[in-house]
């Protein structure tokens, strides 16, 4: 149901709605956001990624081909900006110079992509199985509060969360 009412906003961009803009950038901005600070942004750099990320919808919204969730989408143009972002800089600064920091980000543009690549697959895993890693690896809930949050069976989720990694660990090259 939303992603048909994403593609409805879609559609409202692609002739010139600013509202449907606004609309779409509602409904998505928080979590895309919070993924590119997973995926290693400083706050700055997941909004400027972020604004990036609307700009490019705004001017090739009519390019949506209807293949995958719209949330996928716009997922990958944010990551595909913050990679452009990065190397960007990373052309800025000095040989010895790192992207990353003591903080756990990642330390050279390799991490970066490679960190995005692991976002990008775990963007097109079904939703059952990516639900259920998001809850386990990412927001850091037990088996049994995954289970409680989704609510199925403990088993159910463990079973889930083997398979989405195992799905990422094939993706791999």
């Amino acid at each position: 149901m939303s992603d048909t009412r994403d593609r409805r906003l879609l559609t409202r961009i692609a002739v010139g709605d600013d509202r449907g803009l606004r609309q779409l950038y509602d409904r998505h901005a928080s979590l895309l956001a919070a993924r590119l600070r997973h995926a290693g942004a400083s706050v700055p750099e997941a909004e400027d990624a972020l604004q990036e990320t609307f700009i490019a919808v705004w001017r090739s919204a009519a390019t949506y081909r209807g293949e995958g969730p719209v949330a996928a989408w716009l997922w990958g143009i944010a990551s595909r900006k913050l990679i452009t972002m990065n190397r960007s800089s990373a052309r800025n600064r000095t040989r010895e110079e790192t992207i990353g920091d003591a903080s756990g980000r990642p330390s050279t543009e390799s991490d970066w992509a490679a960190r995005i690549d692991t976002e990008e697959g775990v963007s097109r895993l079904p939703e059952h199985l990516r639900q259920a890693l998001l809850a386990v690896a990412w927001d850091g809930l037990s088996i049994a509060d995954a289970a409680i949050k989704l609510g199925v069976a403990e088993g159910t989720v463990k079973s889930r969360v083997h398979r989405a990694r195992q799905i990422l660990r094939e993706e791999r090259p």
